[in-house]
């Protein structure tokens, strides 16, 4: 398969300010990505990105726009580049661990090529909560239709344009999932799942390599063992030691702040 035969674009959603993970992220897919590589594209605002042996396509979704883009904006410009029916969407702090397994990927784009009826594929076993349900599929779960973060930005195939009809232009990343998901409770999209039982992750990395702005504590063990060099002072390493009850209570806060962006979120299509 060469590259102009994927079905699929590699979107990396990112922004000039994650330009630190780029060279980490592209080498680790360079070294567990068997060639050919799908279509690449990384979602930046203004900066671009090269690599010796592989092509990249970088988006720079703010030049010629002199408002400061939203994250659900930057995405579906990003997205407005496309030219495949499928992208596979993953973010910059996304670090692979291991062999990506091709041939499950190519299944599952195939079975969504397939059945128009497929929105979304989730590659990862984690993502989407409970409940995930059987399926006649093989190796796959159905995502219920009720399930907690039903959109989900972890790695997964998914139809650009059932992707994009998701996307509000007030929404950050956060809102994204969790609004998103309140509103894919109102269609009948089908969005599937590995099998959590009997299948491992297609595409294995740790959740995730930077939270709030700073490295995830895993992070420095990971790149010594890949031999990778990093300088993380300027991020420092994310602490957290919040239990779930002040997390949820921050997200309530946050989404109290500005009840109005949240009901229109909530109510829209």
């Amino acid at each position: 398969m060469n590259e102009n035969s994927f079905p699929f674009t590699l979107l990396v959603n990112s922004c000039d300010g994650f330009e630190d993970c780029w060279t980490p992220f592209f080498t680790l897919l360079e070294r567990y990505w068997a060639e050919p590589l799908p279509p690449i594209l990384l979602n930046t605002e203004h900066k671009t990105f090269t690599r010796p042996h592989i092509s990249v396509q970088c988006s720079q979704v703010q030049a010629g726009n002199d408002k400061r883009l939203s994250w659900s904006e930057c995405l579906n410009h990003a997205l407005a580049k496309v030219e495949t029916p499928l992208v596979l969407y993953m973010q910059e702090d996304y670090f692979i661990e291991s062999p990506v397994d091709l041939t499950m990927i190519a299944t599952c784009a195939r079975q969504m090529l397939d059945d128009p009826t497929i929105k979304h594929i989730g590659l990862t076993h984690f993502g989407a909560g409970s409940p995930i349900l059987p399926d006649a599929r093989p190796d796959l779960s159905l995502i219920g239709p009720r399930a907690s973060y039903r959109i989900s930005t972890q790695a997964g195939l998914w139809r650009k344009d059932a992707l994009r009809s998701y996307l509000l232009p007030w929404e950050s990343g956060w809102m994204f999932e969790l609004f998103g998901t309140i509103r894919s409770w109102k269609r009948t999209d089908l969005f599937l799942t590995l099998n959590r039982a009997t299948t491992v992750p297609a595409i294995n990395y740790q959740h995730t390599g930077i939270v709030k702005g700073q490295w995830s504590q895993f992070v420095p063990a990971l790149f010594e063992n890949e031999g990778l060099e990093m300088d993380f002072s300027p991020r420092g390493f994310y602490q957290d030691n919040r239990t779930s009850f002040s997390r949820k209570l921050r997200l309530l806060s946050s989404i109290a702040s500005n009840p109005a962006v949240a009901f229109k979120s909530i109510s829209a299509a």
